[in-house]
């Protein structure tokens, strides 16, 4: 998998797995540090708006950097915006 970013600054190239045996599927995920940060601010005010806790659950050993990425963004909006809501 490789990402060649627009403006010519360095990208990246990842082996997602060696296949020995024939194959098989490989899947690419991403979301963009803006759209993670508008579902956190949704999450927050939908659960104030009801009256009901929100907890963030995810799988973040296998996903390690994607779902790690969404943990820190809502943990940084929850300290900057929402913390003196939830006490």
């Amino acid at each position: 998998m490789q990402y060649k970013p627009d403006d010519g600054s360095a990208g990246w190239e990842h082996t997602v797995y060696d296949f020995k045996d024939g194959g098989g599927p490989v899947m690419g995920m991403y979301n963009t540090d803006q759209s993670i940060a508008t579902f956190a601010r949704t999450c927050f005010k939908y659960s104030l708006d009801r009256g009901m806790p929100l907890k963030l659950s995810t799988k973040n050993t296998i996903l390690k950097r994607y779902d790690g990425r969404f943990k820190d963004i809502f943990h940084e909006i929850y300290e900057k915006d929402f913390k003196e809501f939830f006490v």
